[in-house]
């Protein structure tokens, strides 16, 4: 396990709260050198390399280097900057503004550059880049056939008792894997630098870009999405002073992070996944056949679309090598299609219809083999910067927890939060426990310091990953130093459904600091937003009645 700090620091609220011998990223007093960005040459975007102290307290460990992302605004008279953190962790600065940019520049009025990065631990173009520990050829042979390749193979609220010895039966073999997969991580060729891939650099990171770009000092706009929320949550708070307008945007609650085992964290991320799989499968029901393939009848309802799922899921449950899907594709198929409503009806009438198509009608097929791999190829299909991330950041492992209390928990989950995806495996919280290292630097609190500006929390009603409770109770740590929104829609953060009462408030804040004056706003989907062809998203409930298998 990496230190939690320097030596020279007291403690992580010492190392956090230290002024003078931070290290300084040496870059040009110009600014950053703007070119074209990799792997996006038409995309209306610029890029720039900068330099970065692995260690903010410590020059002597090195220096990496980020690929910095920019989406000029359209007005072409940007009033300033807005950082954006995509979140996953993982997401790459650049993939989310080549394809989420308009949204965020429409969100925002249009009048600001918007600018990301790829943080430690994300791509190609920044180091510490991708996180490796297995090379490709020794992916499968290592795994062996465990659930981490093939998934939990449950029914329901996971009762049956077969399931339930066959799931166990994986402990002994998931803890002896996760130990051995920690020595790999700590021989591979991220070895050194996964104590220096956390969110407390990001972001010093993100502070020293807007020192570069800005000016030093400069009051700091930031966006963050998803788990971009928990780098805001931290910014807050370590820079209080450099509070501009903030806003978190589908938030993930900083104080679970920072004082909860991180497994029991996937409870809290899954609270609402069954409300939001509901509202896609009445979203279905309400399109009818004709435009959504899983509405196999006229007057199909939201609950025959769901029986028509489980259908597919007792097949694979029952009949697992019978196709090429799994169970493991068939929910995360499932599961991470919830995340954009705009992409709902291409969820159905494209993955899902697919792969149901194949399990309920194709006979025994066996799964084709890939050609053979060079010696030492590590891709990013088997980068872990998701679980190095959220790992490094967590709090210390208990030393008293098994991978049988944590297998009890995902059983408990399964039962009384989300019988869909409460099984689902592999999760990164669940690796914390085992993961070889903590970052040099993690803050965990206090989250309610005096900031220099209010912020801005924005929650969807009906959010499968990051539940409205969390903005919720972010929002009232805050105090007055917050608003809250409420935007009554489905997905994953507001951008994928436009509110133009979301959006106002958005643009007002970032205009002026203006933010409403009630305790919480509900913002409702414009009339205009569909689902599925002629079905609104306001039309929509969460009320199903069928069976989740």
């Amino acid at each position: 396990m990496g230190k939690l700090c320097p030596a020279s620091c007291g403690g992580i609220a010492a190392c956090v709260l230290a002024v003078v011998g931070v290290v300084r990223a040496q870059v040009p007093d110009s600014g950053l050198d703007w070119g074209l960005c990799p792997g996006y040459p038409d995309a209306d975007l610029t890029c720039a390399s900068f330099p970065i102290p692995l260690d903010y307290h410590n020059a002597s460990i090195g220096y990496g280097h980020l690929l910095v992302v920019k989406a000029n605004a359209p007005s072409g008279d940007p009033k300033g900057t807005i950082f954006m953190n995509p979140g996953g962790p993982g997401v790459s600065g650049l993939e989310s503004l080549a394809t989420d940019g308009p949204a965020l520049l429409n969100h925002s009025g249009g009048v600001y550059d918007i600018v990301s990065w790829d943080a430690r631990g994300i791509g190609p173009y920044t180091f510490p880049g991708d996180v490796f520990c297995l090379a490709d050829e020794e992916y499968d042979s290592f795994w062996n056939g465990s659930i981490e390749v093939t998934g939990v193979n449950w029914l329901g609220n996971f009762t049956i008792q077969t399931d339930l010895d066959d799931f166990y039966k994986q402990a002994p073999v998931i803890d002896a894997q996760y130990r051995a997969f920690g020595e790999k991580c700590l021989q591979g060729p991220n070895a050194t630098t996964l104590p220096y891939i956390g969110t407390a650099a990001t972001v010093r990171d993100m502070v020293a870009i807007a020192d570069a770009l800005q000016g030093p000092g400069t009051p700091i706009n930031y966006w963050g999405l998803s788990y971009g929320t928990i780098v805001g949550s931290w910014f807050i708070n370590m820079f209080p002073d450099r509070v501009g307008s903030v806003i978190l945007d589908g938030v993930l609650d900083a104080t679970d992070v920072a004082t909860k085992q991180s497994y029991l964290l996937w409870r809290t991320q899954i609270s609402s996944a069954e409300d939001v799989y509901n509202a896609f499968a009445n979203a279905c029901g309400l399109a009818g056949p004709e435009e959504c393939a899983l509405a196999r009848s006229q007057g199909a309802t939201g609950a025959d679309v769901v029986n028509y799922v489980s259908e597919a899921i007792k097949t694979v449950h029952d009949h697992p090598d019978s196709s090429n899907v799994s169970m493991l594709m068939l929910r995360a198929a499932l599961y991470s299609g919830l995340y954009q409503p705009q992409t709902w009806a291409a969820l159905a009438n494209e993955t899902l219809a697919s792969d149901i198509d194949i399990i309920l009608n194709s006979s025994t097929t066996q799964h084709t083999q890939g050609g053979l791999l060079k010696r030492g190829t590590f891709s990013a299909n088997h980068s872990y910067t998701e679980p190095a991330v959220v790992c490094a950041d967590s709090v210390d492992a208990d030393p008293n927890l098994t991978i049988n209390d944590i297998f009890d928990e995902i059983v408990n989950v399964t039962r009384s939060v989300s019988p869909s995806f409460g099984a689902f495996w592999p999760i990164p919280w669940h690796r914390c426990s085992y993961w070889p290292v903590r970052a040099v630097e993690r803050y965990q609190g206090p989250f309610n310091k005096t900031l220099a500006n209010r912020v801005l929390v924005i929650g969807n009603s009906y959010d499968n990953a990051t539940p409205f409770f969390e903005a919720q109770h972010i929002a009232e740590v805050l105090g007055n130093q917050a608003a809250l929104v409420r935007q009554n829609g489905f997905g994953h953060t507001s951008i994928y459904q436009y509110s133009t009462c979301t959006a106002n408030i958005i643009q007002a804040y970032l205009a002026n600091g203006t933010l409403p004056s009630d305790q919480l706003t509900i913002c409702q989907i414009d009339n205009s937003v569909e689902l599925f062809p002629h079905v609104s998203s306001s039309s929509v409930t969460v009320n199903n009645t069928g069976i989740k298998e």
